[in-house]
């Protein structure tokens, strides 16, 4: 129950962050620069709270594991963002977010297609719920 109730914290906070970033972008500020402002925002956050948390723990670090973080990074909190800034400017937040929340249907696919995963029926029901939710969010 408490990773549930955490998980809800999340999508508040989630929900939240984007009046903020459409705001911005609404007033002119480029969707770049917005995007370096917010992830320098980030990174002063991370760089505090893994010193109070004295969270220096790199056991398993390797080269691997590095580059693929970074890619990672470049792809969601680098290309996506961009493209997510890009488009709260262009369109209302109320319809850009919920579009850019689907990431969890490419996830089941790529997972399937990339790692190998095994898809339940549960999560294809999902997914299609996903899909029906993203048609009625993008109709009028």
């Amino acid at each position: 129950m408490k990773g549930e109730i955490l998980a809800l914290v999340s999508a508040l906070l989630w929900g939240i962050a984007p009046l903020f970033d459409k705001y911005e972008v609404s007033t002119g500020v480029s969707p770049i620069f917005a995007n370096l402002i917010r992830v320098s925002g980030a990174l002063m956050f991370w760089a505090i709270v893994t010193l109070v948390a004295k969270d220096y723990s790199s056991a398993k670090l390797t080269i691997k594991s590095i580059t693929y973080l970074l890619i990672a990074g470049i792809i969601a909190s680098g290309v996506a963002m961009i493209v997510y800034f890009q488009a709260l400017k262009l369109s209302q937040a109320s319809r850009v977010v919920p579009i850019t929340s689907i990431y969890p249907l490419f996830t089941v696919i790529f997972s399937a297609l990339l790692l190998g995963e095994n898809i339940s029926p549960k999560v294809v029901v999902g997914a299609v719920l996903i899909v029906i939710g993203l048609s009625l969010v993008c109709e009028g």
